[in-house]
């Protein structure tokens, strides 16, 4: 009995290398793959060139030959073939089915090259998307407050901008104080000095006689009145008449003594008031 056994054991190495040196084909493992993703095969062949047949539309696997690598010197005819496919449902599908030697020439001598793919879903996957928690994108990794925070931002820019603005800005020299309306007593004054100086002509007195005119008309009742006798009216009021009467008499006696500046004040006194509508500030 031992010595049968050592026969049986060479009597099973000799079949098993007589098969497989009747089988032309040779392959590695035939990995298993999933649906959309690309798959590869190393196919060692030494019969006729293979090349890939039409594929059918509809065909629930597409097969191509990525490259062909010519047999090693010294280790016989055997070429390989760098096959990769992309299956597009999944199950158990034969590539040999797509490969062919040429036109009309079916690659019948291949065995089946079953691969198995299987589906990313589950089998009882209903289609609906399911909702991944964490960042918004998982290429820029944002947290969920960072769109709120730019859309705040960008509202808040406009505003921020125009308050650097104002506050950068130089801010305006103040507006000058509105100067006080003119007097009557401005508008008389270089025509009393004029007339203290003995230099007051009779389109200037004239001018004197009708401000006066215009100023007292109310108060002493010189509408109707003419032009002379308003005059007469006025240089005989005590208060309204002293201005016309003292600048007659300077006109009259040449005077030469200097007038203070506090007579000259008191004499305009009374016509500290705002020009009248009436009275153009030329005249």
């Amino acid at each position: 009995m031992r010595s049968v056994l050592p026969l049986l054991l060479i009597a099973s190495c000799l079949l098993t290398v007589t098969c497989l040196q009747a089988n032309p084909l040779q392959t590695d493992e035939y990995p298993a793959g999933t649906v959309g993703i690309e798959g590869q095969i190393l196919l060692k062949w030494a019969g006729k060139p293979l090349e890939v047949a039409p594929i059918p539309d509809g065909s629930p696997v597409l097969v191509r030959i990525a490259s062909i690598t010519p047999a090693v010197e010294g280790e016989g005819q055997e070429k390989t073939y760098d096959l990769r496919w992309i299956a597009m449902l999944p199950g158990e599908h034969d590539l040999a089915s797509l490969l062919r030697h040429g036109e009309g020439d079916a690659a019948s001598q291949l065995p089946a090259l079953i691969i198995s793919v299987s589906s990313l879903l589950k089998d009882d996957h209903e289609g609906d998307l399911n909702q991944i928690p964490g960042p918004i994108s998982p290429i820029l990794g944002f947290p969920e407050w960072v769109p709120w925070a730019v859309a705040i931002g960008w509202m808040l820019l406009p505003l921020l901008i125009l308050t650097l603005i104002r506050w950068l800005r130089k801010a305006p020299p103040p507006e000058p104080e509105p100067a006080p309306p003119p007097t009557l007593a401005e508008l008389l004054r270089p025509l009393v000095i004029a007339a203290l100086a003995g230099e007051l002509d009779d389109a200037q007195k004239a001018t004197m006689e009708r401000i006066l005119l215009a100023h007292w008309r109310v108060d002493l009742d010189l509408g109707s009145y003419r032009h002379g006798e308003g005059i007469q009216k006025l240089r005989a009021h005590p208060e309204a008449g002293i201005l016309l009467v003292t600048v007659e008499q300077w006109l009259h006696s040449g005077r030469d003594d200097a007038v203070s500046e506090k007579q000259l004040e008191d004499l305009l006194a009374p016509y500290a008031t705002p020009i009248p509508d009436t009275i153009e500030e030329g005249s």
